[in-house]
């Protein structure tokens, strides 16, 4: 049974957190990131800033009117690494003088979607709760390698 669930999604909001994961369209986690992203439109550099991204897409934050169904080249910048992707406005919020806009990635190079990749890796919570744990585990082994040095120091004279 072949069912389409567009329009279902925003009912489950009221929903626990099992029933909404059931309707949950997205391939990748978002994470909430407030970066820059620059875009060049009618021949200037306007600035927008991110609210969260995913490896398929991004929501931003902008001061100027976009349209959904745009298609725009865009960078976004994170730790020194300039992230070039192309991208198509899919939906758009208006709140007083901002406009939000929700962005499906159309294109981007193998090399900026790694390095996309391996900036997410970085803010994935699993990733720094494994960090953490290695860190524990490597210091209960040498707490324990310190002491059998001791004890075989004081008694194997």
């Amino acid at each position: 049974m072949n069912v389409s669930l567009r329009g279902v999604k925003h009912f489950a909001n009221g929903y626990s957190g099992k029933t909404q994961a059931i309707y949950e369209k997205r391939k990748f986690p978002r994470y909430p990131v407030m970066k820059t992203a620059v875009c060049f439109r009618y021949g200037r550099q306007m600035t927008m800033q991110t609210i969260n991204i995913s490896l398929g897409g991004l929501k931003v934050e902008a001061n100027f009117d976009l349209r959904v169904g745009e298609s725009m080249v865009f960078a976004i910048l994170t730790n020194g690494i300039r992230i070039q992707c192309k991208g198509r406005i899919l939906a758009i919020e208006e709140l007083k003088n901002k406009v939000y806009a929700r962005l499906c990635f159309a294109y981007t190079s193998d090399k900026d979607l790694r390095n996309l990749s391996d900036y997410l890796d970085t803010l994935s919570p699993g990733r720094r709760i494994l960090f953490q744990k290695g860190i524990i585990a490597g210091l209960l082994i040498l707490s324990a390698y310190i002491a059998y040095l001791i004890i075989r120091t004081y008694l194997f004279r």
